[in-house]
């Protein structure tokens, strides 16, 4: 499709730029309830009695389990707010997103939660790693690099794991 060295880089510039476009229309969009977009943790923390009686969709660390607290952060702000209505029991460092109705006294009654354990954090980070080179390895033992043509091209032959490594070492250079 694209051949041209030239073509290629203006061509993922191009991708690029509408991908980060995308992302800042995205942040710029405005609590709307009519397209199930709540007033969040920013909105609660730069203007808590605004949305006082409003439903709101607000997450942050559990700090303490009686009564249920959670430390709201947005920036470099942070509020604490109180979650009742919870059934399901937390733990101190839990991260919670609560679904509830903004009340008075910096309190939200919950109606829907969701609890994700310390523990899921350091499992997706230790998922990820293994993932990342998973996929380093297979690019670099199924692919390599064209300098001339300046693309990456198929092995005709697959590295084994030990061909693989001497390439991070520095020793294998006939692709």
């Amino acid at each position: 499709m694209f051949h041209d060295v030239k073509t290629k880089m203006i061509a993922i510039i191009l991708f690029l730029c509408i991908l980060v476009g995308m992302f800042i229309w995205y942040g710029s969009l405005s609590p709307n309830p009519n397209l199930n977009h709540y007033p969040g943790d920013k909105e609660i923390i730069n203007d808590y009695d605004s949305h006082i009686g409003e439903i709101v969709e607000v997450g942050g660390k559990v700090i303490s389990t009686s009564p249920l607290t959670i430390e709201v952060k947005y920036g470099t702000e942070t509020m604490d707010l109180f979650v009742s209505g919870v059934e399901e029991e937390t733990l101190e460092g839990d991260r919670l997103t609560v679904f509830g109705t903004l009340q008075e006294d910096h309190t939200v009654t919950a109606t829907r939660i969701v609890i994700r354990p310390r523990i899921n954090y350091l499992y997706m980070y230790v998922v990820s790693f293994i993932a990342a080179f998973w996929v380093l390895y297979r690019i670099v033992s199924q692919w390599r690099w064209n300098r001339t043509k300046k693309a990456l091209e198929i092995r005709e032959r697959p590295l084994k794991f030990k061909e693989v490594l001497s390439i991070f070492k520095g020793g294998f250079s006939n692709g």
